[in-house]
């Protein structure tokens, strides 16, 4: 991208201020945090001599970073952990004594130190050297050796002192994925640029040009907020085991375990509470940092005795806080053991790449929906749905989640919020029987400093995720905006709108996951990335979502055997109970034996007016938008077209699939070609 020739004030300040705002980790999660442990930030600020150069606007570079630091910290949360750490500020010159370790943390890190934080920004003066490799270091001992982690870097200018701050910043980021180096440069020469760009690089951050920048105070507020809501793992820990034999067994409940780096899987055994239940699993985790949108992990649902029912690769979102899921259900219309077997056993494995997963925390959700009475007064399976115009409304502010547990609940309506390189939005939306959900981004044009940052195109990720972590995203609706196409962002704005298909429970029978996937009702989540480029500086776009369900709520609601209703992993507070080998009682006799969170499925507390809509499935992400597209076009366009199997179960329309291959990608040379389309994912 083209660098402005000018600094304009506003526009660096609030660069600053937004690149302080968003630098808060989102490391390796950590199971149940502690309310409020979102990490720690420690910022490293020049105050070397050069920093009372001009801004560009008849101020000083010193006075541009005082305004707005001032303005970050007046808005961190009471409960953000933050420390300021200065260079150059005390020794003149570089052949003085210690000008080369000429670095103080004038304010520890710590809560509540806002007034401190103020008075020694407002004592921030220009002075000495550049002391950048050995202020990086001591920032590094500040923050301590675990959990998530930032370093702040300001700088106006390339190091002065040894050691090479490049070297020093490799080594810092040997501490662990979990902690980062993001660097701001004013108006740097290029061989400052170059070297900061390369702390940034291998600090595993993000570089900032202060030559280049836009105004981002509009988003000031949304962006300090969204610093300290890091993507997180919660659940009651568990263990699985290496093997069937001693596995936990689990009853349907909220529930967190980490990879062990080896390449073998983890073992759980699922109780039914009622015979006949279809069982349903997912597994959400952050990607491994170098990895893609392919994860080789497996998630894979079987009987005791090796019958397999249900299985997926885990796939991946786009963003720099990437996540990724897989799902199992033991539904089967053609497998009976899948549907009758009274103990089911759920193995997590992180596939034969396991290296870059080693120790990385998962969560695990499951639930049980029990049999319907009947299913021939139930509708059909939805068709392909017709997109509905949703008529502007006066967009509401809205703060966006970064994590399936903070995601905003939203009601019908367009909200309004702006949308960085690399960053991952996440919303709510609750659709019940008989309901779809559409969803629409738009983006005006931009003009003037945006335009510039924007004029090399970047795509646009939407996505609808089911309430158990399937990509939901109807491919073949009809006249959606954009529909069909990944969207392509540039200056001229764009509108997407996606939709679901309605949600029938007869979907489960369906092709793929845009049916199976809106076989229940719950709390829908609505996916908003825009990728990030190597040489992308810093920029939001302002951007609207309107949301909407269409349909009547209720319609086609199943009634379940002996009035029974669903148990859900957000609802149920199980205890895991290890045991022994799992018991193999024949099929179709359930055991007397439970374990402390089984027992008869109780009511969630869903009020009528919710049509005892369960809420909360799963917290769990399907898939980018690029994996949306292909994957769900070649899968609709090849299963619509298989044979049909000829068993099924009495009283139940039969699927013409087989269900334990969930979201198997086709070969690579299988990919529809389409040049105006996203291209396969490289090394599928």
């Amino acid at each position: 991208m083209m660098r402005s020739q000018g600094l304009r004030r506003p526009a660096a300040l609030a660069l600053l201020a937004a690149v302080l705002l968003t630098c808060l980790p989102a490391g390796a999660a950590q199971a149940d945090p502690e309310p409020g442990d979102n990490g720690k930030l420690v910022l490293v600020l020049d105050s070397s001599g050069s920093m009372k150069e001009p801004a560009g606007d008849g101020k000083t570079k010193i006075v541009a970073a005082r305004t707005a630091l001032t303005q970050v910290v007046g808005k961190l949360p009471e409960n953000a952990q933050v420390g300021l750490r200065v260079y150059g500020a005390t020794v003149f010159k570089k052949g003085q004594p210690g000008a080369c370790t000429d670095t103080q943390l004038t304010v520890p890190i710590g809560t509540g130190n806002r007034p401190q934080l103020l008075g020694a920004i407002s004592k921030y003066k220009p002075f000495g050297e550049t002391p950048i490799g050995y202020s990086l270091q001591e920032a590094a001992k500040d923050l301590g050796p675990s959990g998530p982690r930032t370093i702040v870097l300001v700088s106006d200018g390339e190091a002065t002192c040894a050691p090479d701050p490049c070297v020093v910043a490799q080594q810092i980021a040997k501490q662990g994925i979990d902690l980062k180096i993001d660097v701001v440069g004013f108006r740097v020469s290029a061989a400052a640029r170059s070297q900061l760009q390369c702390v940034a690089r291998v600090g595993r951050g993000d570089y900032y040009d202060a030559d280049s920048t836009i105004d981002l105070e509009a988003g000031l507020d949304r962006l300090s907020t969204r610093a300290f809501r890091p993507f997180r793992i919660s659940g009651t820990p568990v263990v699985g085991a290496a093997q069937q034999e001693g596995a936990p067994v689990l009853a349907p409940g909220h529930y967190s375990d980490s990879f062990t780096g080896a390449p073998t899987a983890k073992y759980y055994v699922i109780k039914r509470t009622i015979p006949g239940s279809t069982l349903r699993a997912g597994v959400s985790f952050r990607r491994p940092v170098s990895g893609g949108l392919i994860v080789q992990a497996e998630v894979k649902l079987n009987t005791t005795e090796g019958k397999n029912c249900g299985w997926s690769y885990p796939s991946a979102f786009e963003g720099d806080q990437g996540l990724a899921t897989g799902t199992a259900s033991s539904w089967s219309d053609w497998q009976k053991p899948c549907s009758e077997s009274p103990q089911m056993v759920l193995t997590v494995s992180p596939g034969k790449d396991s290296g870059p997963l080693k120790g990385a925390p998962y969560e695990l959700r499951i639930n049980e929906e029990p049999p319907v009475a009947s299913t021939t007064n139930l509708p059909a399976q939805a068709g392909d749905p017709q997109w509905v115009s949703m008529p502007g409304t006066t967009p509401r502010e809205v703060t966006p989640g970064s994590s399936f547990a903070d995601a905003p609940l939203l009601e019908a309506g367009s909200y309004k919020t702006t949308l960085m390189p690399g960053e991952l939005q996440l919303y709510r939306v609750k659709a019940d029987w008989g309901q779809r959900l559409q969803a629409q981004v738009t983006v005006p044009q931009m003009v003037g400093a945006l335009a510039e940052a924007t004029k090399d195109f970047h795509y646009l990720d939407l996505a609808l995720i089911s309430p158990i972590g399937e990509d939901v995203y109807s491919v073949f609706a009809k006249e959606a905006p954009g529909s069909g196409k990944r969207a392509v962002l540039t200056k001229s704005g764009l509108v997407q709108g996606i939709t679901t298909k309605e949600i029938r429970y007869l979907n489960r029978d369906g092709a793929n996951n845009q049916d199976k996937g809106t076989a229940t009702p719950g709390e829908y989540y609505v996916a908003v990335s825009l990728n990030r480029k190597d040489n992308d500086k810093a920029f939001a776009v302002p951007m609207t979502l309107t949301v909407a369900t269409q349909g009547t709520a209720g319609t086609g609601k199943p009634e379940y055997v002996d009035g029974a209703t669903p148990v859900i992993g957000e609802t149920a507070t199980p205890t895991p109970t290890p045991t022994s080998t799992p018991s193999s009682t024949p099929s179709g006799e359930p055991s007397d034996e439970k374990t402390e969170a089984g027992g008869p499925v109780k009511d969630n507390g869903s009020s009528s007016n919710d049509s005892d809509t369960p809420v909360g499935l799963i917290a769990g992400l399907g898939g980018g938008a690029l994996l949306l597209v292909l994957v769900g076009a070649w899968a609709a366009f090849r299963l619509r077209n298989q044979p049909t199997p000829a068993a099924a179960h009495a009283q139940q329309p039969h699927s013409q699939y087989p269900h334990n291959q969930q979201n198997h990608y086709p070969p690579q040379n299988s990919w529809p070609s389409n040049p105006d389309g996203p291209q396969p994912p490289s090394g599928h």
